[in-house]
């Protein structure tokens, strides 16, 4: 026994090791070396508690005070996706505090309502920051912030420049100095003439040539928005900047402040990880504050610790430190799976009549079968990604028709299952006694009465697909549309499996075809060392976090610690997840059983990922070759396909390699269900009004 713990005692260590110093290394930049202080805050607002990071620079006090920046996110999002301009800003000497808007993060309404969430979030913030001491302002009260977001976070920034005019229309003076939207279009602020609250301040946008959502140029009804932009073109542009024609990165005087757009050659969720925006954020808050500071008789940025004339950044390398740290903890499951399964009663997950996931006379697949897996993968993968944007969106026409299909699915099944029985009569008469034919009929009549049974569920999800839309209960919106999808490629992936796989499995023995076979005390088994496993991860996550105020990301892509009413959320959503990894599992235990080293973990990663990443492979390349996206309505949820890849792609490599090990899928199932699900509802939008 202790031999087989030293490996996998070995790599546990390693890897912790890498974990733990990755994210101190990430830490360190966090706090660009210990120059700034970085803590995590919380405070109480008049509609509920804002929690967040804030960034002081050393030096900074009540009596050295400094220009302050808000930072926020968009939608799904929380604070941690705020990096580049909390590192960058806060490396030059303004003071930080980068949040999580309402119902996002560790951030609480009292009075929730759907969608509603970002309309006070900033100017809450900003309140927040004004009454720090160590927040400069003028002898009138004007105080130095500067606001920013992004997407909704962008529009929650624009919002507080409104309530700062009407505030300062009472009070005589303005809280709000700069404010910076990133991907946030005026045609959608709730109240007429929003850019004329912007006054003296200094005021810009980031509007991306290629953002999915706004800055339409007008575009014909039925466009959609996923099409190329020029906001500097554009009529409402236009009339921020004050201008007839105008120039992208060029500053305005308007009405005795500053305007400026830019438009780099990104999409919308790029804008948070990009060198260009990244720029053009330290650029915009340098010629503010130089231009705030002097219209308020402040001196300049210089003068109050400021550092300027660089736009070089460093944010990327707590990037690479954090996905370093994210690939580490993803390869820790694997050995920390096999410490697990060593103890006393977690080690009856095995299936020892099978002795791992290959079978009892199992040749090698036939190059025709190989040519025909081949085909089937392939059309299988073609038929997932058109019917992507159908399920996502739960297209009504889409379904209608996909429901009118499954009904000759149905047909074709019983007909092949009959038209078998009848050749296997025959053939008895004509032969004698022939129980090969017997043998393979009712093994068709099995798959076929799988096929009639899936097919009818999934006409059930087709002709009710207003499941999983009520936030009272399903209270994560995004999620509710990745959980729809899910389980129709789920009965698509079955049907698919069911159907083709007695084929492949001709003329062998195959006792576990689809890894389903496994006693009670294993599949308990299976959900212990699930719950366990989950369990380790997690807490590892919790720690790193906690100590080093970090997480493990990539991109839009985290993985960090939940928080209680996304937990009790997660619970509901298990259940129905549990479908599709199922699904999924099965899919990937058929066909990799005979398949072992690194090209069965590609293959395995590809049934899952091969439809979304020719989707967005389609989308993406038609957008930028001819100006309009393949699909042009289709936005967000093309957003939320690319969090999709790294999710499935892990699980389907976690689902081989475990049921190389157990002999069935289930320990596999149970672990990407709870893993998952709570690491995706930890960054999303959970609104609290549904755990009531």
């Amino acid at each position: 026994m202790f031999k087989k713990l030293s490996k996998p005692v070995i790599w546990l260590v390693v890897l912790l090791l890498v974990v733990v110093l990755s994210s101190l290394l990430a830490s360190m930049v966090q706090s660009s070396f210990f120059s700034v202080k970085v803590e995590k805050i919380s405070f109480e607002t008049e509609r509920g508690e804002l929690a967040g990071y804030l960034y002081t620079p050393n030096g900074v006090d009540d009596d050295n005070p400094a220009p302050a920046v808000i930072l926020t996110h968009g939608y799904l999002n929380n604070a941690e996706m705020q990096e580049i301009g909390a590192i960058e800003l806060s490396k030059r000497g303004y003071v930080v505090l980068a949040f999580s808007m309402y119902d996002h993060g560790d951030s609480v309404w009292e009075t929730p309502a759907a969608f509603n969430f970002f309309v006070r979030s900033v100017y809450d913030a900003a309140q927040y920051m004004y009454d720090q001491d160590y927040v400069l302002k003028d002898a009138d009260g004007n105080g130095m912030i500067g606001v920013s977001g992004h997407s909704m976070g962008g529009f929650s920034s624009e919002y507080a420049v409104i309530f700062d005019e009407m505030d300062f229309a009472t009070n005589g003076f303005r809280k709000i100095a700069a404010s910076l939207s990133v991907g946030a279009d005026f045609r959608y602020i709730g109240v007429a003439d929003p850019t004329t609250y912007f006054t003296t301040r200094s005021s810009g946008v980031i509007a991306a040539h290629y953002d999915q959502f706004f800055f339409d140029n007008d575009s014909p009804a039925g466009t959609g928005s996923v099409i190329y932009k020029d906001y500097v073109k554009d009529p409402v542009g236009l009339t921020f900047l004050g201008q007839v024609t105008a120039e992208a990165g060029v500053f305005y005087e308007v009405a005795g402040g500053q305007r400026v757009i830019y438009t780099p050659n990104e999409t919308h969720p790029q804008n948070t990880w990009s060198l260009e925006s990244g720029a053009n954020t330290i650029e915009f808050f340098e010629e503010a504050f130089t231009y705030q500071l002097d219209l308020y008789g402040l001196g300049t940025p210089e003068s109050h610790g400021i550092t300027v004339g660089s736009t070089t950044q460093t944010w990327w390398l707590k990037e690479a430190f954090t996905l370093v740290a994210l690939i580490a903890l993803v390869m820790m499951i694997f050995p920390a799976f096999s410490l697990v399964t060593l103890l006393p009663v977690f080690n009856k997950v095995y299936n020892k009549e099978l002795n791992g996931n290959v079978d009892v006379k199992v040749s090698p697949m036939s190059n025709e079968k190989k040519s025909l897996k081949v085909i089937v993968v392939t059309l299988a993968t073609l038929l997932g990604f058109f019917y992507l944007t159908t399920f996502m969106d739960r297209n009504a026409v889409g379904l209608a028709k996909l429901g009118e299909a499954l009904y000759y699915v149905m047909a074709g099944a019983v007909v092949i299952a009959l038209a078998v029985w009848i050749a296997a009569v025959i053939t008895k008469g004509v032969k004698g006694n022939n129980d090969e034919m017997s043998k393979v009929a009712t093994k068709v009549t099995v798959s076929s009465s799988l096929v009639v049974l899936v097919a009818l569920a999934f006409r059930w999800l087709i002709v009710n697909p207003q499941i999983l839309t009520k936030n009272t209960y399903w209270s994560a919106p995004s999620f509710n549309t990745i959980v729809y999808w899910a389980l129709c490629s789920a009965a698509l992936i079955l049907l698919v499996v069911f159907a083709t796989t007695p084929m492949f499995n001709n003329g062998e023995e195959v006792k576990n075809p689809y890894g389903l076979k496994a006693t009670p005390v294993q599949v308990g088994t299976s959900l212990l060392t699930a719950i366990a496993l989950a369990t380790g991860i997690l807490l590892v996550v919790a720690i790193i976090g906690w100590v080093f105020l970090t997480d493990f990301r990539f991109y839009t892509y985290a993985i960090q610690i939940f928080n209680g009413h996304q937990f009790i959320a997660a619970l509901r959503y298990m259940p129905i997840i549990f479908i599709y990894y199922l699904a999924a599992a099965i899919n990937v235990y058929a066909n990799t059983r005979t398949m072992k080293g690194w090209k069965a973990d590609l293959f395995a990663a590809f049934l899952l990922t091969g439809p979304i990443l020719v989707f967005l492979t389609y989308q993406y390349s038609v957008l930028r070759n001819t100006g309009v996206a393949a699909y042009p309505s289709f936005s967000l949820s093309a957003i939320l396909c690319v969090g999709l890849i790294p999710t499935l792609a892990v699980a389907a490599i976690i689902m081989r390699r475990f049921s190389q090990k157990t002999g069935n899928i289930w320990t596999s199932v149970f672990f990407s269900t709870i893993f998952f699900t709570l690491i995706t509802l930890a960054n999303t939008v959970v609104y609290l009004l549904t755990i009531v």
